[in-house]
């Protein structure tokens, strides 16, 4: 119990990924107010689906103060691949996920991955015992800004609510196509996405930095074929297994199907990325310092999915939840994304 103490510990006070805002600007009519839509599925996974309430015109969203009223419950939802029969989904809270989808959402809103062991703690606890607990463990923290964003972590794991496939009918591969359907309130809302073939690296080496020896420099070597046609969004870990992957520091890591073309094989920088309470020191921004363990976590996306991505890490901020944003999605009568990702790890020890 003690570790697990001092995980929440380590967790709340290194990951506050709720202090921040974001303004999510969305070409909306007045008066109107559609579902946004949050969704994937990975390759080797199933689904998972989140759906909230969209502001009026322009609105700020800040994740801190979700409540209930924003998310939507009781929709019908259904996955089908390469237009087979539908599979529909099933409405879970964060207690109810299977681990990889865990992870992935962890992920997704920057938390650590070691926060899947709490689950277990946490998921008999009522809302008020677990925010009873927080407050409690940081009551000698002198940062008002740290106790809040503890509690406000806790509250958005019980509102966000997660509809995924209980049946493990649907499981994403590469090189098929995935409709998503969804029918809340007499509104119909669709879209496709597509889990690209995979089309991996080869390697990571690193580099020594020549002006300060106790820092490197992460490349990937990269053979482009002929018919190289795929999206490209990676992120990076440093040490920690529990940890969450961050976008690399320039552009989010993103490259789009026709930039290698011809190229043959390259070898690319990785560059670190940054959690968003960390500073990065100009001198060595970018690079890894020795004794690093890294793992580069390498997804092939659909074009859809790029610009997504594209639009978010390319309008003041690396987050949908750090600075404005016109986002770029591909729901059809809503908003937001349905994405396919083709995922690999590759790990190095920098030594």
């Amino acid at each position: 119990m003690k570790n697990i103490i001092f995980a929440i510990s380590s967790l709340l006070i290194s990951t506050m990924v709720f202090s921040c805002e974001k303004d999510i600007i969305l070409d909306i009519a007045p008066g109107e107010n559609d579902p946004v839509v949050e969704s994937w599925i990975y390759d080797n996974s199933g689904p998972l689906v989140m759906l909230s309430r969209q502001f009026s015109g322009y609105g700020s969203f800040q994740q801190a103060t979700l409540t209930d009223s924003l998310n939507i419950k009781n929709a019908t939802i259904s996955v089908s691949e390469n237009n087979g029969p539908k599979t529909f989904l099933v409405e879970q809270d964060l207690y109810g996920l299977p681990q990889d989808l865990l992870d992935q959402f962890l992920d997704a809103i920057r938390t650590p991955r070691i926060f899947s062991e709490l689950v277990p703690f946490l998921a008999p606890l009522t809302l008020d015992e677990q925010i009873a607990f927080v407050e409690q463990f940081f009551s000698g923290v002198e940062e008002e800004s740290e106790r809040n964003a503890a509690v406000a972590l806790i509250i958005y794991i019980n509102t966000v609510n997660f509809y995924i496939d209980t049946t493990n009918t649907i499981i994403g591969k590469g090189g098929f196509s995935y409709e998503l359907e969804i029918e809340v309130n007499g509104k119909q809302i669709s879209a496709i996405t597509t889990i690209p073939l995979k089309q991996d690296i080869n390697f990571l080496t690193y580099d020594i930095d020549q002006d300060d020896p106790n820092f490197a420099q992460v490349k990937v070597n990269l053979t482009v074929p002929d018919n190289f046609d795929a999206f490209v969004l990676l992120a990076n870990r440093k040490n920690d297994s529990s940890a969450y992957y961050i976008p690399d520091y320039f552009g989010g890591g993103l490259s789009d199907n026709g930039i290698y073309a011809g190229s043959g094989t390259i070898t690319l920088p990785l560059l670190r990325g940054y959690g968003d309470n960390e500073n990065a020191d100009v001198s060595i921004i970018g690079l890894f310092e020795v004794g690093d363990k890294v793992t580069l976590k390498w997804q092939n996306i659909d074009e859809a999915t790029y610009r997504f991505w594209f639009s978010v890490f390319n309008d003041g901020g690396d987050t949908p939840f750090s600075a404005a944003t016109i986002i770029q999605g591909n729901i059809n009568g809503g908003f937001g994304i349905w994405a396919g990702y083709n995922t690999s790890y590759t790990t190095i020890q920098i030594q």
